[in-house]
């Protein structure tokens, strides 16, 4: 027999997984950089969020996943971002060594 250990909080809910480094491409043109985790039902919050202003890739945002920021990349200061579901076109997961500075 198996037995697993599952932690709960206070409500008994099981704490909610860790936020996903990811790249956010939603309606209205707007790019986020961040760790992503489901908000609610209707929202995702996207942690340490920095707008990527402009890419400095030659191979578009899946470059910038994986290899992070480039030389000629700008980011805009890192804010908490709330976003609607349906207003998210695009989530690409990063390679978080990639990302860090």
């Amino acid at each position: 027999m198996t037995t697993t250990t599952e932690t709960r909080d206070k409500t008994g809910k099981s704490p909610a997984p860790p936020p996903r480094l990811s790249i956010v491409v939603a309606d209205r043109g707007h790019v986020w950089v961040g760790g992503v985790r489901p908000l609610d039902g209707e929202f995702l919050a996207i942690e340490g969020a920095r707008c990527i202003r402009r890419w400095g890739t030659s191979e578009g945002l899946n470059e910038l996943a994986v290899k992070g920021p480039r030389p000629s990349t700008r980011l805009d200061a890192a804010a908490t971002v709330h976003v609607a579901r349906r207003a998210a076109i695009a989530i690409i997961p990063c390679e978080p060594t990639a990302w860090t500075a």
